[in-house]
């Protein structure tokens, strides 16, 4: 069926765009009329070579991409067939970009090809671990259910990277107060009382605020491309490789936290592995479609050493406790795991335990760090406020 894009009125005069599919641009005037829209303009679209390439730089929000697979997941239990499932999807979907993707995906199952074969053209939407997971679903006849344990791990992975977001969030926006703060007490407040100080012998302190507030005055302009170009700089150099070598071996050095992001990281591969394992995929390539979820890049390359210790014929949990940085504990538990023959559920276990073990880390630091914070901001702000007051102390002296 061809897209159509369409621009509508509400009933309150708003105006609406979006996509949908149909049999023709009568049906697509039908289908708009019966969300209650009145049509304005209705074209059909057509995804060009070029387009088509566009979307391949482009990727989605996590919860985009589960949102989807939970919606999919629904209908398809519903008994709803899958060309008719992504219509309605997309009818419903907000996001423009995404709508284009399921539309092309829905000509693509159209014109013979299997669903997994469509996803593939969109690498920087549907995961590796996405693919195979609906492949394996497809050649099982079990698709449902392949899609719904996938949308259940997206969901969990996006509540913990949320959890740890949340715990930056304090912090960060501390900082932006305080630094906001010292930015008008020096380049406002300050250059008013500067006449009051003339003449007088100034304290130290005093000096040094005067200077900064002197220096963000007259070179405001210079520190803001400076920073502007630093963090451009930043921005080019933290997507090399040597650059994710040295963020991950600093995030592992860091005292306590060190410990809590090699947590995080083998919970997320136990939980990956576990889900690829329990779905029907070897161990070999349930560890390569794994590896890439870890993000940090030295326990990458231990995993990776560990694979082809498997390959070679070693027990991967033997394999695991020879590395340097995953737990002991975690090669000894795989290790039982495979013995008796219960590694996904051991797996299952250990990111339970590791996933507890983050959260419970999550609620101490954020404890942590807000008075820490506090504390932070608040000296540096009192020094530049002692600062300014120093010298209206002496006139006070010299006046008694």
């Amino acid at each position: 069926m061809p897209t159509f894009q369409y621009t509508a009125k509400k009933k309150n005069a708003e105006t609406v765009r979006g996509q949908l599919i149909a049999d023709s641009k009568e049906a697509a005037v039908d289908k708009i009329n019966q969300l209650g829209f009145i049509p304005v303009s209705v074209e059909e679209h057509h995804f060009s070579a070029e387009a088509k390439g566009a979307f391949h730089l482009k990727k989605v929000k996590p919860r985009v991409l589960y949102l989807f697979s939970r919606q999919l997941v629904n209908l398809l239990k519903a008994g709803v067939p899958i060309l008719r499932t992504l219509e309605i999807i997309s009818s419903q979907m907000k996001d423009i970009y995404f709508q284009n993707v399921i539309s092309i995906i829905h000509h693509g199952i159209r014109e013979g090809r299997s669903f997994s074969d469509c996803l593939l053209e969109f690498p920087n939407v549907f995961p590796s671990l996405y693919v195979m997971m609906v492949r394996v679903g497809e050649e099982s006849g079990k698709l449902k259910e392949t899609i719904a344990d996938m949308a259940n791990h997206l969901k969990q992975q996006e509540e913990l990277s949320a959890k740890v977001r949340a715990a930056m969030t304090y912090p960060a926006l501390m900082a932006v107060v305080g630094v906001g703060t010292l930015v008008f007490i020096l380049t406002y407040v300050m250059p008013q009382m500067m006449g009051l100080f003339s003449g007088l012998d100034l304290p130290v302190p005093t000096v040094i605020v005067m200077k900064v507030s002197e220096a963000l005055m007259r070179y405001w302009l210079w520190i803001c491309a400076g920073l502007f170009f630093f963090a451009a700089v930043i921005q080019s150099w933290s997507k090399t490789r040597r650059a994710q070598m040295f963020i991950s071996q600093m995030k592992i050095a860091t005292p306590f936290l060190g410990i809590f992001w090699i947590k995080l990281e083998v919970s997320r591969f136990c939980r990956t592995l576990q889900l690829l394992l329990k779905n029907g995929i070897s161990i070999v390539r349930a560890i390569q479609l794994s590896i890439p979820i870890v993000g940090n890049e030295l326990i990458r390359q231990e995993l990776a050493k560990c694979q082809e210790d498997l390959v070679a014929g070693y027990s991967f949990g033997k394999s695991l406790k020879k590395t340097q940085l995953i737990p002991v504990l975690v090669g000894d538990l795989i290790a039982v795991g495979e013995e008796s023959g219960s590694l996904s559920e051991t797996l299952g276990d250990i990111s339970d335990s590791y996933e507890q073990d983050t959260n419970e880390s999550i609620k101490f630091m954020t404890t942590l760090l807000e008075p820490i914070m506090i504390l932070l901001v608040g000296s540096i702000i009192g020094f530049v406020i002692i600062a300014m007051l120093l010298p209206i102390f002496q006139m006070d002296v010299f006046a008694r």
